[in-house]
């Protein structure tokens, strides 16, 4: 009963794509970190979201942005990867009156030679809470399953981080 109530977020990030998994109800989505921005009379809005928004290339107004795609670094452009994790998360969460804001875990998955700095924990740990975490954390290690994310156990072949 009390799981009915929280909401756990996994998302796992490289440059082309973001899974998030929905740890309480096992729902998951799977999306290139791809915005669909059109310009109309000086302003920006969103049209389209990964998939979708990779259809709209070419199309006059609309430009496509990732924020996750950078030669040196997982995350290239804050507010265009804040922006997708929003959306994407409004996506997976449950639908209802009442929802609270989710416990996420990031997990990069590219661009970790070396381990993360401190300045990319950071930086992962504030885009999570801009896009609408209630707390958030950066995980480095394999994979987690839905069961160690529902009972918040984690591996020790891996470390849990917070800012």
């Amino acid at each position: 009963m009390l799981d009915y109530f929280r909401n756990t977020l996994y998302i796992a990030i490289t440059s082309e794509l973001i899974e998030i998994t929905h740890a309480e109800t096992g729902r998951k989505l799977a999306e290139p970190p791809l915005l669909a921005i059109e310009t109309k009379r000086g302003r920006d809005s969103v049209i389209a979201l990964g998939s979708m928004a990779k259809h709209l290339t070419g199309k006059p107004n609309v430009r496509i942005e990732n924020g996750f795609s950078h030669p040196r670094t997982l995350l290239a452009d804050f507010t265009a990867a804040q922006r997708t994790l929003a959306h994407l998360i409004k996506r997976v969460l449950p639908l209802g009156f009442f929802v609270r804001r989710p416990i996420v875990v990031m997990h990069p998955l590219t661009m970790l030679e070396g381990g993360l700095t401190q300045i990319e924990i950071r930086a992962f740990a504030e885009l999570a809470s801009m896009a609408g975490a209630s707390r958030a954390y950066v995980w480095q290690g394999p994979s987690l399953t839905t069961e160690q994310l529902r009972k918040h156990s984690f591996p020790e072949q891996g470390r849990l981080l917070f800012p």
